[in-house]
């Protein structure tokens, strides 16, 4: 059994049809790219709260520089993951392409920056799903 999410990159696939790739260097560092979805072949490196919540329980959250406020808790037993996140009213009315950039770009941070600034903000659109993840063999 997977002992801890942490080093390890998956393959994370949600209900809605996403499909990611992320990439745990450590507790405090994620990189992911989007395979599958609306913003496929977006790449983010994010700095996340982890805790680890119980022995097979795991958490991250982070803040996104649209403005999107993103959980997973995952469950390395079942391999399960559930996901919490609050877009944006801005990103949620639009073609969520518009985020598919590299968030380590300042051009592509400028413009989400605008974009977030012009709104608006509420009410976001909640994303309250599951899925399954599994070791990638990147």
């Amino acid at each position: 059994m997977l002992n801890s999410i942490v080093g390890k990159t998956l393959r994370l696939h949600l209900a809605n049809g996403w499909e990611f790739e992320p990439w745990f260097t450590g507790p405090d560092f994620i990189e992911y790219t989007l395979t599958k979805g609306p913003h496929t072949g977006r790449h983010a490196i994010q700095k996340p709260t982890y805790r680890r919540d119980a022995p097979n329980i795991e958490f991250l959250g982070w803040y996104e520089e649209t403005g999107t406020l993103v959980t997973l808790t995952f469950d390395l037993a079942s391999q399960t993951v559930s996901r919490f996140a609050g877009v944006p009213r801005w990103l949620a009315n639009s073609d969520m392409a518009v985020s598919a950039g590299d968030n380590q770009d300042p051009e592509f941070r400028e413009r989400m920056a605008q974009l977030a600034k012009e709104g608006p903000d509420m009410p976001r659109h909640i994303y309250a799903d599951q899925g399954y993840f599994e070791l990638s063999e990147l």
